[in-house]
């Protein structure tokens, strides 16, 4: 291929991906963790900023409540709290894998949440579910750790889940509103 060949194989691929994103940007679509309104309003990440996040009922609520707060509230908790919400996580352990012997090799962890945000002068639920599996072992010790840090994946995964949903649910808000 000549050279000519190439700059303009160049050029309109460099055209098109700018008609892409000129497509997008005319469609009316809005990145959910902007900054800033488009109509100079608050956006999503300011809602959650400004949502007080509840206390979480034992070990595993208190982790959920920490990676709750990182990510609703990174600049710390808000003085004058717009919205709150409140959280109640249920664990469930069951054995998958067992030998002839019957000692399990395999188990998996559910970690259901349903959270209430109250915004809008409303109440709203959420709901999240994950399914995380570990290895066991005959000691006591590095399943109890496995079992642990299966727990701790799954919180993480419902941490980002329910921080999505809300502020997906405060954007489809600005946008009634709007």
């Amino acid at each position: 291929m000549d050279g000519s060949r190439r700059r303009l194989l160049r050029l309109s691929g460099g055209l098109g991906l700018l008609g892409l994103a000129g497509g997008v940007a005319g469609c009316g679509f809005r990145p959910v963790y902007g900054t800033g309104g488009s109509d100079g309003g608050a956006d999503a990440a300011e809602d959650l900023a400004a949502t007080q996040v509840g206390i979480i009922a034992d070990r595993e609520g208190q982790i959920l409540h920490n990676l709750l707060l990182d990510r609703f509230n990174p600049r710390g908790r808000p003085t004058e709290p717009r919205h709150s919400l409140s959280t109640a996580v249920s664990i469930a352990i069951s054995e998958l894998g067992t030998q002839i012997d019957e000692t399990t090799t395999r188990s998996q962890v559910t970690v259901s949440a349903t959270s209430t945000l109250n915004a809008f002068g409303e109440a709203h639920s959420f709901r999240s579910r994950i399914v995380a599996t570990f290895s066991t072992t005959e000691s006591e010790y590095a399943s109890s750790v496995a079992e642990q840090d299966a727990i701790k994946r799954a919180m993480v995964v419902i941490a980002d889940d329910i921080r999505l949903q809300v502020a997906t649910f405060f954007e489809r808000q600005r946008l009634l509103q709007s």
